[in-house]
């Protein structure tokens, strides 16, 4: 299990779909900052 991200490491690449379903990863983002939002969703 790899270890906890510490403090100014830089973040895991991920991908996560967009509310349209486009996905998008945090390597489509060099340098600008990204938020994150998790919503549950019903249904």
């Amino acid at each position: 299990m790899p270890s906890a991200p510490q403090p100014g490491d830089p973040a895991p690449e991920l991908a996560l779909p967009d509310l349209s379903g486009e996905t998008h990863g945090l390597a489509d983002l060099p340098g600008r900052p990204v938020l994150v939002s998790f919503l549950r969703h019903a249904g």
